[in-house]
């Protein structure tokens, strides 16, 4: 291996080590941290801050889900950053992400340039990491390989991303609470490439025999999906009649995070190794995948239970449904038509897409019909969907779920 080859890789352990002794608490299962050099096939961003003193400005990628590849003055108040994918060849995702702060009500320019991908994502900005403003006067030219925008600095620092930032510590704290307000159990299943833990919850109520499974995160960039999941997974855990009845009769299995070393690295797709998580679900390469395999496979044997119902959550530019090719012998035939019968009564109209795909592919929809049988589909969110509508679309779903399960 050449040095400066070394060089990138023991980089990026040595910041993996440090984000994962940020995460220790609240649990004990952060701790662990065995970052597998020999299969971290990306190359690393260099974190660093960027400091133009003269000039009043200061930029940061030194954070969890950043992306900045190249960052230049061109003047005192105007930047080119420089935006590219961790490897190719990848999906247009072309995330960015990134902090600046410097004198206040001083305006700064920022260019993003793509030299060899498109823009996608109109930027967002936040003060606090919650409230999220989304940047609207943006020019893009013709060919979509530079977008440009203006900013306007004050006392705070003021981040600037593709999308939220949802990082795995975030994730991982939502899992706590969400633990200890449900009664859940956590279980680490295993650990991705950069030693961060592959997490599954899962509720206890019921004997077992039936099971709900939910999935999130195999691409990075997908926050409008994973929002959606999160607000699915509260109304089944919910405090409604509907919810308890379900909890009561189905066990749910919960794993939020599948790639947490693209979500921190800011990866515009792939995981540590470069690779599509959601193109492994035959081959079973990546520990990320086998660690859900193994683990769902030996609670159906143990348990000696049937997946029932399973939503894999993502995003694309607009909301559709990926569903298996229609079979009479899974464990509940007719719940997903039933299901997506239930979502468009409710959408009347604005229905969202339904786009059937074959069961012989490498997805995780795939495996979960073919392997356990279960009615299993993706959910795709649209880039753009109104964030409470994406959590009103959710509860509607969860809420017609529980009640299809409840059927005879």
């Amino acid at each position: 291996m050449k040095l400066s080859a070394k060089k990138y890789l023991l980089g990026a352990a040595f910041v993996l080590l440090m984000q994962a002794c940020a995460i220790k608490k609240p649990t004990e299962i952060h701790q662990k941290v065995n970052v597998d050099l020999a299969a971290i096939k990306i190359k690393p961003q260099e974190r660093k801050v960027f400091a133009f003193k003269g000039e009043g400005v200061f930029f940061s990628n030194d954070f969890q889900s950043a992306r900045v590849n190249q960052l230049q003055k061109l003047n005192d108040s105007t930047f080119n950053i420089t935006i590219e994918a961790e490897n190719k060849p990848i999906n247009p995702s072309a995330w960015f992400a990134f902090k600046v702060w410097g004198k206040p009500q001083k305006n700064v320019y920022i260019n993003l340039l793509y030299p060899d991908d498109k823009h996608r994502y109109h930027p967002k900005t936040t003060i606090d990491g919650q409230q999220w403003q989304t940047i609207n006067d943006v020019k893009v030219n013709k060919e979509k390989t530079e977008a440009s925008f203006k900013l306007q600095l004050t006392k705070d620092t003021l981040t600037v991303a593709a999308q939220e930032i949802i990082s795995s510590n975030q994730s991982y704290r939502w899992m706590d609470e969400l633990t200890k307000q449900r009664g859940l159990v956590k279980t680490v299943i295993g650990h991705s490439i950069g030693g961060k833990p592959i997490v599954a919850l899962n509720s206890t109520k019921s004997d077992g025999k039936k099971i709900v499974v939910v999935l999130s995160r195999q691409h990075p960039p997908e926050i409008s999906g994973y929002m959606a999941m999160v607000q699915f997974v509260e109304t089944l855990l919910g405090s409604s009649e509907l919810a308890e009845n379900f909890v009561n009769n189905y066990e749910l299995v919960i794993i939020p995070m599948i790639n947490p070393d693209g979500v921190d690295e800011g990866n515009w797709r792939h995981s540590f190794a470069g690779v599509d998580l959601n193109r492994d679900w035959i081959d079973f390469k990546q520990p990320e995948t086998r660690a859900i395999r193994d683990y769902l496979l030996a609670k159906v044997k143990q348990q000696n239970a049937k997946v029932y119902f399973a939503l894999d959550f993502h995003s694309t530019f607009n909301d559709v449904l990926y569903t298996n090719d229609d079979r009479p012998d899974t464990n509940k035939p007719g719940l997903t038509n039933a299901w997506i019968k239930g979502l468009h009564d409710f959408e009347g109209a604005r229905q969202t897409p339904v786009k059937p795909s074959g069961n012989g592919g490498n997805v995780s929809k795939a495996w979960l019909g073919k392997v356990l049988n279960a009615e299993a589909l993706t959910y795709e969110v649209g880039d753009n969907t109104p964030r409470s509508y994406i959590k009103e679309k959710a509860t509607k779903v969860a809420e017609v779920l529980m009640e299809e399960l409840q059927k005879n």
